[in-house]
């Protein structure tokens, strides 16, 4: 028997050992960045903004591989059957680590399972819209109408599954209201829609909707944080103005499962020192996002959270998986 011990606990520190060392050695040759959506979407742009402040503060070039397809779980997949040593790593975010287990039949990876959370990186709040001539100037309001129209109002968003849509599933789910779900194939149609009266409200993310706004088409009543959004900070949260509803679109950091916890931790710690870089802040905030590094602890109870609370969204809403 105490051989047995001896033999575990060796194992057990030749591991820790052996990772310690690869951490002390790490990075020693470029880093793969998947991004697991097209070039020049949002999520390209914040890949490649964090890849070059990673470049910098880890000593070696961080290289953006795009990956797109299946709603993101083509790349997430690529990267969770890769080599656990911190030389390939994914933005992924809801879509592809909450969504994703209830909206695909033959999920090829497990969200838990087959990934080590770095850190979450961003969090991006949708906003409630409508259009500017409704007449609806507040969230009070805008619930107002939505109960006095019944089955007979709808919304459009940027497709099934996405997060204009499943946001206001959870909306409706929690503020016990009704609409009809009218899917279009992008941002842009779902909000042209708005401004074409097709529809009655859109929310959505907050660059499709921003330059709308400032001309004067559609108006913001409230945006979807946990707090308020620091693009807008005037308008007010459903949160804080008594609707329980809070659905960010966050994107983070994961490494394929078995992946040493020094390198794990070397890279949070390079990442949360990119974030302090006022440009990349700067840069973000166009885009709607503010920065949110939280570290693999809590982004891993974070994630776990979200893949809960989504899944039961889904199948609340009985949103069928493709």
């Amino acid at each position: 028997m105490r051989s047995l011990i001896r033999n575990a606990a060796l194992v057990i520190l030749s591991l820790w050992v052996s990772g310690f060392v690869s951490a002390q050695e790490y990075p020693n040759k470029p880093i793969q960045l998947v991004v697991p959506y097209p070039p020049g979407g949002v999520v390209d742009i914040t890949g490649r903004l964090l890849a070059d402040q990673l470049s910098r503060e880890l000593g070696k070039q961080v290289i953006v591989i795009n990956k797109p397809g299946a709603g993101g779980t083509i790349g997430a997949d690529f990267v969770a059957k890769s080599p656990a040593d911190g030389y390939t790593i994914l933005i992924g975010g809801a879509a592809t680590h909450a969504f994703a287990p209830a909206m695909y039949k033959q999920l090829r990876y497990d969200p838990i399972k087959d990934f080590v959370p770095i850190t979450q990186f961003t969090e991006g709040p949708l906003a409630l819209t409508v259009n500017a001539s409704a007449g609806i100037a507040s969230v009070d309001e805008f619930f107002r109408v939505l109960r006095s129209k019944g089955d007979g109002a709808n919304y459009s968003s940027n497709g099934i599954g996405t997060f204009p849509h499943l946001s206001v599933e959870l909306l409706k789910q929690k503020t016990g209201t009704k609409a009809m779900h009218i899917p279009y194939p992008g941002g842009g149609q779902a909000v042209v829609a708005l401004i074409s009266n097709e529809v009655l409200f859109s929310q959505n993310h907050l660059p499709v909707v921003l330059p709308q706004a400032q001309a004067n088409r559609v108006r913001i009543l409230a945006t979807t944080g946990a707090s308020r959004s620091s693009v807008l900070p005037d308008v007010p949260t459903l949160k804080e103005s008594g609707y329980d509803v809070v659905a960010s679109a966050w994107f983070g950091l994961f490494a394929p499962a078995g992946t040493p916890q020094p390198i794990i931790q070397k890279l949070y710690e390079a990442t949360a020192a990119a974030a302090k870089s006022p440009a990349l802040r700067e840069k973000l905030a166009l885009q709607g996002d503010d920065i949110a590094v939280a570290g693999p602890a809590k982004f891993s109870a974070f994630q776990k959270a979200e893949l809960e609370k989504w899944k039961n969204v889904i199948a609340v809403a009985e949103i069928k998986p493709e």
